[in-house]
């Protein structure tokens, strides 16, 4: 059963290294083969499945007729871009603390793209693992209620999607970052959650669910 955190911040950075320049170099040389994603929430906006139900299936399980999410989880697999991305899969694979992955994938703002303002949980949890392969001069991530988020290359975000939020490139160079989904919670996850909190002042708690709507 997994584990969430529930809590207020609207973002925790979690202490996990990754080889981000690499990342994105690999990226985009599949940069061809990003679908759109979600294509009335925004322009520009578009992804590519490394683990998944299939490579250009971006969407949660729910969009392709699956009722329970352990039988979709069961049902995931590395893509075909997963293995032309030795060092990305290497990572996911060896070093991201999980030993169950969901849905990954990469994602992408076009330069001069949007995603509109929405809500992805009905609960407050840090949850939305947004590794940060590059991010333009001039693209925010926004929330709704106010405020603007700048993310730094190379860190790794913990997101409240719970809060409505929007994102806009407005500069000249496509944003690429990558979303990691887990169906477990491993002692590391906790610890490095644990530490998040404490290094930003929050408090929080943990339930189990399978998934979340």
């Amino acid at each position: 059963m997994k584990q969430y955190y529930l809590c207020d911040a609207r973002y925790l950075i979690l202490d996990i290294p990754y080889p981000h320049l690499d990342m994105l170099a690999e990226a985009r040389r599949l940069s061809d083969r990003f679908v759109t994603h979600r294509g009335p929430d925004g322009e520009g906006w578009e992804a590519l499945v490394l683990h998944g139900l299939g490579e250009t299936m971006t969407e949660t399980w729910m969009q392709y007729g699956y009722t329970d999410g352990r039988t979709a989880n069961k049902d995931m697999k590395w893509t075909d871009a997963a293995k032309e991305c030795p060092i990305t899969t290497d990572f996911l694979r060896n070093h991201f603390p999980s030993n169950q992955l969901s849905r990954v994938r990469f994602m992408k703002v076009k330069a001069g793209g949007y995603i509109r303002p929405h809500s992805d949980s009905t609960m407050p949890v840090i949850e939305n693992i947004n590794l940060v392969l590059n991010n333009p001069r001039g693209c925010v991530w926004r929330w709704t209620d106010g405020g603007d988020v700048e993310m730094v290359p190379g860190l790794c975000y913990g997101m409240n999607t719970h809060y409505e939020h929007a994102v806009y490139n407005n500069s000249s160079e496509d944003r690429i970052h990558m979303i990691v989904e887990r169906h477990d919670t491993t002692d590391e996850w906790l610890s490095l959650l644990d530490k998040a909190a404490l290094a930003a002042g929050v408090s929080g708690s943990y339930f189990e669910n399978d998934f979340l709507p």
